[in-house]
């Protein structure tokens, strides 16, 4: 695939009906055209995993007629020109707290009965409007000059889709090598309160990664030689998280393809997003979103590269759209440690990380 600057009428189109995912540091996958829809990949060069949380989409797979490489800095150069880039005005509904309080007392009691060890509930807010591509132009341009460590990624046509820069990976594989990265990612404070109380001192935060960590070492270790690391305080800026990295090199490294849909389904949720432990399923979740669904919040956003190196993000730290009502995610984990306070006030930080990075 060609790495170049995009021309300005494959900018309009990029802005009407495209897709983005982050590349390393410096370059970023951008496409654009007609997206057309599947069951299966089709074999694409453009083309885009992009499921709802409960991989219940019929043609999670996304593809599109052009695509090409390029930088960042280029990309944000030619959407920051834009003329007419309108202030994105946007009056949000704050969740409510007795929902999330709904929401906590049931993981609390399922922590209590023993079913389970830790969930993940989520809440949303919302606003009224129709993003026009100015608009969107106006929100990639903040995230490609705002995101260094998170990976900016999204999609979108005249009527749906989503936008954002994420910390985390549910995996990453390199079919030359064989070996596939991933990452235990939980654990969230303020950045400007981790000097007086580190996240690795803090019992709590510690115990929940934990779970994570074990989660996926449990989901892996079968596969073949899996490398961990210490854990470490990750600063993303305004928020920092506990992470600690994952290496697996494969004993008879599959092909790209088949490994693509069986991670994304042993991997997808992690605990990080879902339950622990692993045996807990999909009908807690369900039970404790409601009538409310997650739409792409947390599901897995890859790009499926047959000789290289395929990516699977975990699409947290986004804002979706659907016709003219928008929704911004935000979830915590809660253990049996956890206090309905301090949860409520982490889902407010990560809130305003977003929209502080979105410029929303």
């Amino acid at each position: 695939m060609i790495t170049r600057e995009l021309a300005q009428s494959e900018l309009s189109a990029f802005l009407k009906s495209g897709a983005l995912m982050g590349l390393g540091l410096e370059n970023c996958l951008v496409a654009w055209g007609d997206p057309q829809r599947s069951a299966k990949p089709s074999g694409s060069a453009a083309e885009f995993y992009i499921p709802d949380f409960y991989l219940e989409d019929d043609t999670p797979w996304v593809s599109f007629d052009e695509a090409v490489i390029t930088k960042r800095s280029l990309l944000w150069d030619q959407l920051s020109a834009l003329a007419n880039q309108p202030h994105l005005d946007l009056r949000w509904q704050l969740p409510e707290l007795q929902e999330f309080k709904e929401k906590f007392a049931l993981v609390q009691g399922a922590i209590a009965k023993n079913e389970i060890r830790k969930a993940v509930p989520v809440v949303f807010s919302r606003a009224q409007g129709t993003l026009t591509a100015s608009m969107r132009a106006k929100m990639l341009a903040n995230l490609l000059k705002g995101a260094k460590k998170p990976i900016p990624y999204g999609f979108w046509t005249a009527t749906e889709g989503i936008l954002g820069a994420t910390p985390e990976i549910l995996f990453s594989y390199d079919a030359r090598e064989g070996l596939l990265e991933t990452m235990a990612l939980a654990g969230t404070r303020a950045s400007a309160l981790e000097s007086r109380l580190s996240l690795v001192n803090d019992p709590k935060e510690m115990f929940e990664h934990d779970l994570v960590i074990k989660g996926l070492k449990e989901k892996l270790g079968g596969f073949g030689d899996l490398q961990i690391s210490p854990t470490y305080v990750w600063d993303l800026g305004l928020i920092s998280h506990l992470r600690t990295d994952m290496q697996l090199e494969f004993a008879k490294p599959p092909s790209a393809e088949n490994l693509f849909y069986e991670m994304c389904m042993l991997l997808h949720p992690t605990a990080a997003l879902g339950v622990s432990p692993n045996r807990a399923d999909w009908r807690f979740l369900k039970a404790c979103d409601g009538a409310r669904r997650r739409y792409r919040f947390g599901a897995p956003f890859g790009f499926l590269n047959p000789s290289g190196r395929s990516v699977v993000l975990v699409a947290i730290r986004n804002v979706q759209w659907l016709e003219d009502e928008l929704f911004l995610g935000t979830g915590c984990g809660v253990v049996e440690q956890s206090r309905l306070e301090n949860e409520w006030q982490e889902l407010e930080v990560k809130r305003d990380s977003v929209r502080s990075m979105l410029g929303i």
